[in-house]
């Protein structure tokens, strides 16, 4: 893994937050050098993972990268490719409120999808089943429960400049209950029910979307989720 000092990890950590800061808002709250946390930050613009703009800093492409999967800027092709391989969930829950059905979106303010709308998930860890690790997403991002059941999988391979950026496997967990109290705002993102037609249109198939997502809202919206069989897409984006 890329090593990075103390106050750079804190940089690149306040960074994947936000869309851009300025160099009073990066500083840490325990006091630092000037000249020591000019340097740092310096460095990772030198090394290419901090853009400079007239309004502040923020996360370069490589930054992004990063901040999403972490790995050794010098592995060999083979590497690399692996460790960009991973297991990333996708939670899908519906509601039925006054006649309409609805679906939970997520504004998120965490890159490398800082600014997007949509259904959330995130990272299945070792040795924890996909709907497990679909319920505790769920939960540390918006403090709801809910049981989930796995009803497709998309396969996304994502390049940029002809060079693979990730490949992820996604697979689609839908829940039609929740439970608890909705936690409109945490570190991950705004959280709020959106109808099943703005759902449909924030998820819109585009360059980097995940078509199972839409398929799966489709069904959601048909009344079929349950009847129609697993599926499976494997989409590459170049």
């Amino acid at each position: 893994m890329k090593i990075f000092s103390p106050l750079q990890n804190h940089i690149l950590a306040k960074l994947k937050n936000a869309s851009a800061l300025r160099y009073s808002e990066l500083m840490p709250e325990q006091k630092v050098a000037n000249d020591l946390f000019n340097y740092h930050l310096q460095y990772l613009v030198d090394k290419g993972y901090v853009t400079k703009h007239n309004d502040g800093y923020s996360l370069s492409e490589a930054g992004v990268q990063h901040v999403a999967d972490p790995f050794p800027v010098d592995m060999d092709r083979e590497q690399k490719i692996t460790s960009l391989f991973k297991l990333n969930v996708i939670t899908i829950v519906s509601r039925v409120e006054n006649g309409r059905l609805q679906i939970l979106n997520q504004l998120r303010k965490s890159n490398p999808s800082y600014g997007k709308i949509g259904v959330m998930g995130g990272v299945v860890y070792k040795g924890e089943t996909i709907t497990g690790g679909a319920t505790r997403k769920l939960k540390e991002e918006t403090g709801l429960y809910a049981t989930f059941t796995l009803v497709g999988m998309t396969r996304r391979m994502l390049y940029k400049e002809g060079e693979l950026f990730s490949d992820v496997l996604f697979p689609i967990a839908y829940a039609s209950e929740s439970a608890g109290d909705l936690q409109t705002e945490t570190g991950f993102g705004e959280n709020f029910w959106v109808d099943i037609d703005q759902a449909l249109e924030n998820d819109k198939p585009q360059h980097d979307s995940i078509k199972g997502i839409y398929e799966a809202l489709e069904r959601i919206k048909a009344g079929t989720i349950h009847e129609q069989p697993f599926f499976f897409t494997e989409d590459i984006h170049l």
